[in-house]
């Protein structure tokens, strides 16, 4: 294949330049496109769905952090075989007790797998999920409640292992 090189038989003309121009944004555009179109199809940044509303309650979203800071609970959050299993301490090292706990898991990077996950007590002061998590990266929002209060509240980061990963 012979390159094209303008000279005197060969001049470089409107139509090359054009189809240069041409070819170069057509690229630049195309992939704007395609990287546009898998953003918009992946993860939709929603969060909430009234962030107008959502602003009203900040205040009272602090406070309670502040409050449960304050109180000084621990808690660890770990995963065996994808199935998610949670304790919380007070700071003195009791085990807290008789608790209603929930997660609301899913991806960083898309909202396809995000479901509520239930707890069961398994233990003096510790939680299991009822069901597995697939291996991956995962987000938790952890609730644990006493009737209708919120006792405690935390978002963790969590990566799931594949079982072929352990051998």
């Amino acid at each position: 294949m012979r390159f094209f090189r303008p000279n005197d038989q060969n001049p470089l003309t409107g139509w090359h330049v054009a189809g240069i121009v041409f070819l170069f944004f057509g690229t630049i555009i195309g992939v704007n496109v395609v990287m546009a179109f898998a953003a918009t199809t992946t993860f939709p940044g929603l969060v909430v769905q009234n962030s107008y509303v959502s602003s009203q309650h900040y205040n009272e979203m602090l406070a309670a952090a502040r409050a449960q800071d304050a109180a000084g609970w621990r808690d660890e959050l770990a995963a065996e075989n994808g199935i998610l299993r949670f304790s919380l301490a007070s700071a003195g090292g009791s085990s807290a007790q008789g608790l209603t706990v929930t997660a609301h898991v899913g991806r960083p990077s898309t909202t396809r797998e995000d479901r509520a996950l239930a707890f069961m007590s398994a233990a003096t002061g510790r939680y299991e999920a009822t069901e597995p998590l697939s291996p991956g990266l995962w987000d938790v929002d952890l609730e644990a409640r006493r009737g209708e209060e919120v006792v405690f509240r935390r978002t963790h980061e969590i990566f799931i292992q594949s079982p072929e990963a352990g051998k």
